[in-house]
């Protein structure tokens, strides 16, 4: 089963939250270091970040693959030390009520 949580905000606001990369220090246990190109979620876009975890400090980014604002999703791979990658689908889709399912596949 995909990761996924429901929020009562509609799709359009979640998605100005998921495409503004230099914000995803926000909602990851991390420091957005830099973003390149700068600007919203766009193929080929890389962030990096640093966190601190078992007594120092870390890096690891987040490559921009492809995105489709119109459809809301975004296609990343997030590159972690000792050659961990995961390759992440996030979608958002509008519930019953006007809220959002995010999904990450």
């Amino acid at each position: 089963m995909c990761p996924a949580a429901t929020t009562k905000a509609p799709p359009d606001s979640v998605w100005k939250v998921l495409e503004a990369t230099d914000r995803f220090g926000e909602w990851t246990d991390a420091t957005v270091v830099s973003v390149e190109p700068p600007g919203p979620a766009q193929r080929g876009q890389v962030v990096r970040f640093a966190g601190r975890a078992l007594g120092r400090i870390w890096t690891f980014t987040i490559d921009i693959r492809d995105v489709d604002p119109q459809h809301r999703w975004i296609d990343l791979v997030a590159r972690f030390p000792f050659g961990i990658d995961s390759y992440e689908h996030l979608t958002l889709t509008e519930t019953k009520d006007g809220g959002t399912l995010v999904r990450f596949n």
